[in-house]
């Protein structure tokens, strides 16, 4: 096993609930507190080349902290975790926003007043197995429930899809290319949609049951508007089998047949990892999915259409063999890309994500000792 993957098995700090506060920054200290936390993980950790950062007294903010709440998780003094919420009409958000986001479209729903965007959610790398994340997500639930807010917004990178997906939030927009943070995609979590929380066994299902009457109009108004989301294969809801019947579908091959990843597994081996690792994606014309020196945190395969290399350019370098993995590992280790690579045509791609696979390594040894293997060699 790799020198990487004995630290990651080894056991991190998991506080309960109990020993976690979560508050809402007020004194100018404590911001300035959180901004030095976010320059520590986003810049000093991830190595994100982010212009916008104050380099000399390292701290990262942004216009939107001035209307934010910014939310700090703490074990005693020691922040561990963050995250910033805005909440408000429309016109409270910069235009950009408004776009990336669709808000004029959920602005024309007649019940729509107040929105909610959670950003720059963040924890120390030696608490992210504790329930760090969840409480602050939970806040965010509180305080947008709080503020008659009928939807939450959340942008991502492609790894951090599955993540939200089983908090219970949707994807439903086209993918975006933002500087220094990469390729990125929206999801949009409906405050009165209890019953897809409760089939995906949501976390945040126990304090929404708590609510009095849910609007189920709100909720089916997003899935009757949003058809376009019908073709995105939500990673809660899909099951094992169907995945690997899809992915068959796609690919034209079994997948243990065509993505070398998975040459070293039996076929149950395969569809428990890609159910518990895998999103599938898919990706516009033009999208930069890999950007060189940007560090990987997922493993990614290409299911359809043609990708090409923009930093190999003489001879033209392009991918497009189903099932033909491109980038970094991200999956095993977290290693920098050394090729920008963007989409030629429309195309899917299997993203697994690193993140997830701590859990699989934890669950399924001898199948997960066999993909390192065959990373490493």
């Amino acid at each position: 096993m790799s020198k990487s993957y004995q630290s990651l098995s080894s056991c991190l700090e998991t506080e309960s609930e109990e020993s976690i506060k979560i508050s809402i920054a007020k004194r100018s200290e404590e911001k300035r507190e959180i901004y030095h936390f976010r320059y520590e993980i986003y810049v000093e950790e991830m190595s994100k080349q982010l212009t916008e950062a104050d380099h000399t007294n390292k701290l990262l903010y942004d216009d939107l902290d001035e209307q934010g709440l910014l939310l700090c998780a703490k074990v005693g003094s020691k922040i561990i975790a963050t995250a910033r919420i805005n909440i408000g009409p429309v016109t409270n958000f910069p235009p950009i926003l408004i776009s990336q986001l669709s808000l004029d479209v959920f602005q024309n729903h007649k019940n729509s007043l107040n929105f909610s965007y959670c950003s720059k959610l963040m924890v120390a790398p030696s608490y992210r197995n504790s329930a760090a994340v969840y409480l602050l997500i939970a806040k965010c639930y509180e305080l947008s429930y709080a503020n008659n807010v009928s939807f939450v917004f959340v942008i991502c990178n492609f790894h951090l899809i599955r993540f939200y997906e089983k908090m219970g939030f949707h994807r439903f927009g086209g993918n975006y290319f933002i500087p220094g943070y990469g390729l990125m995609t929206p999801l949009v979590f409906s405050m009165d949609d209890i019953q897809h929380l409760r089939v995906i066994r949501s976390p945040l299902f126990r304090i929404a049951r708590k609510n009095n009457s849910p609007n189920l109009q709100k909720a089916n108004w997003f899935h009757e508007k949003f058809v376009s989301a019908s073709h995105i294969i939500n990673s809660q809801l899909v099951t094992k089998d169907e995945l690997w019947s899809t992915l068959c579908n796609r690919l034209g091959f079994m997948p243990t047949k065509g993505i070398t990843l998975l040459k070293s597994l039996s076929v149950e081996e395969a569809k428990n990892f890609l159910h518990c690792c895998g999103t599938i994606v898919q990706c516009n014309p033009g999208n930069i999915v890999t950007k060189q020196s940007n560090i990987s945190y997922s493993y990614d395969t290409l299911i359809s259409g043609k990708l090409r290399s923009l930093t190999f350019i003489n001879p033209v370098k392009e991918y497009a063999i189903s099932g033909q993995h491109f980038g970094a590992n991200g999956l095993t280790e977290h290693e920098l890309h050394n090729e920008t690579i963007e989409t030629v045509d429309t195309s899917e791609i299997l993203v697994l994500s690193g993140i997830n696979f701590r859990k699989f390594l934890y669950s399924n040894l001898d199948a997960a000792h066999k993909i390192i293997r065959t990373i490493h060699g």
